[in-house]
């Protein structure tokens, strides 16, 4: 039988100087509210920790399913999207997101974290990484097909806000609008961008032919 990883924590006293360390299970470690380390120091009794540090367990399953129906919990108090927005990530966040089952807090959390990896994703930290523009045109989508279930989670308060979509980030909001890619169609069984010019031309093509049409028949 194997042995669970275990997570390791440290903290240092300060008033003793005292070093602890203990171990974490996986779901003990990887929420800020269950890794705290309440207890005073086994030293000299003081609660007054001048450093400490962490380990976090990488992401996993077990994690989501504990925390999408505990709005509680929490990875992080503070940009708890950043820390989900892992490139590899993106098939369990959006299998989470598009369960009903997931509290609306954390799928509204789901949702920025969509938008935290679109925006890595096509802005490179600096000049010396790449925009992965295959990853970023893929994440689009995913909002793009996604647009209603968006607006609905934003539904109760749309109105306080004065827009469905307040819970977001109002720069990744402009971001994303002024650089996503063109919508996109499956055509002979491909998925091809949609030009809007293009498209209206068509359309106003087809308009142009179907009156064509109902003259003559007349």
């Amino acid at each position: 039988m194997m042995k669970s990883q275990k997570y390791e924590q440290t903290r240092s006293c300060a008033k003793c100087g005292n070093e602890e360390m203990r171990c974490l299970d996986e779901l003990t470690a990887a929420f800020e509210e269950t890794r705290v380390w309440s207890e005073s120091c086994d030293k000299c009794g003081s609660t007054d920790f001048s450093s400490g540090s962490s380990v976090l367990p990488p992401l996993s399953r077990q994690q989501l399913e504990t925390w999408a129906i505990n709005d509680e919990l929490h990875f992080s108090q503070q940009d708890e999207d950043l820390m989900l927005a892992s490139p590899s990530n993106l098939e369990l966040l959006l299998e989470f997101l598009d369960s009903p089952n997931t509290h609306i807090w954390q799928r509204r959390t789901l949702v920025s974290t969509l938008y935290v990896l679109w925006f890595d994703a096509n802005h490179p930290p600096d000049e010396s990484s790449q925009s992965n523009a295959e990853f970023a045109k893929k994440v689009a989508l995913e909002i793009d097909k996604r647009r209603s279930l968006l607006i609905e989670l934003g539904a109760d308060e749309s109105e306080e806000f004065g827009e469905p979509l307040w819970y977001l980030s109002n720069y990744l909001k402009r971001e994303f609008e002024k650089h996503k890619p063109f919508p996109h169609i499956f055509v002979d069984g491909r998925l091809d961008p949609i030009n809007p010019i293009i498209t209206l031309r068509a359309i106003a093509k087809v308009f142009c032919d179907l009156i064509k049409r109902l003259i003559i028949s007349n």
